[in-house]
């Protein structure tokens, strides 16, 4: 099964993403990624703090990242070209593929949002301990609400694969236009429904992130 790794980076002080020094390094260590996986990997630029980086990439498994290719030669390299530059926050993997989830695939999706007309929301929500079932009833049966106010594709998400402490997480991803358009949902009917999970979780991280040419 393949899944979705989600990393933050944390860019050192006095780090710029604009340095062409270090988007070098960064290319090449996407190409050594996506050259050891056959798969896409995306750099993203977080909106609320611009010092924190994503990469979102696909693995065929789990084992396959952290067992084969976080060990190996190639990535301890990279690890080391970079460690002035940034660090690992966090790291999760979820149980979805790439085709699920609203990240530019075509040519024209990627210049949209390069141009700034993309802005992908990452929301992790913590679910209560045993309502995995119950969140995910009522995710599903609210989730239009959600979609039909979404105007620039389809949201996307799955069940974290690596659980901290055995607890659940369900990592969602919607393709906004931008930050107000997603404020603007909070005061439609349609969230009122939609923000029925809120009764299975214990909390949720919401953030937004613009794709990076790199």
């Amino acid at each position: 099964m393949s899944v979705t790794e989600i990393a933050l980076l944390h860019l050192s002080p006095n780090v710029s993403i604009r340095d062409s020094d270090l988007r070098s390094r960064l290319a090449y260590a996407k190409k050594v990624m996506q050259d050891y996986t056959g798969r896409s990997f995306y750099y993203l630029q977080q909106v609320e703090d611009s010092s924190n980086i994503y990469i979102i990439g696909e693995w065929n498994s789990l084992d396959q990242h952290m067992k084969n290719f976080i060990p190996s030669e190639a990535n301890q390299a990279l690890l080391q070209a970079l460690k002035d530059d940034l660090n690992v926050k966090w790291l999760l993997h979820i149980d979805a593929s790439h085709d699920s989830l609203p990240l530019p695939k075509s040519d024209a999706e990627k210049t949209k949002a390069l141009r700034g007309e993309l802005a992908i929301g990452i929301v992790r929500h913590f679910v209560k301990s045993a309502e995995m079932s119950k969140f995910q009833q009522t995710f599903e049966e609210n989730k239009q609400y959600l979609q039909c106010f979404l105007s620039e594709g389809t949201l996307g998400g799955g069940w974290r694969v690596d659980k901290e402490d055995g607890k659940e997480e369900w990592v969602l991803l919607c393709p906004w236009t931008s930050i107000k358009q997603h404020e603007n949902f909070a005061s439609t009917a349609g969230f009122e429904m939609y923000g029925q999970i809120r009764a299975h979780i214990d909390g949720a991280e919401i953030k937004h992130a613009k794709l990076l040419d790199i």
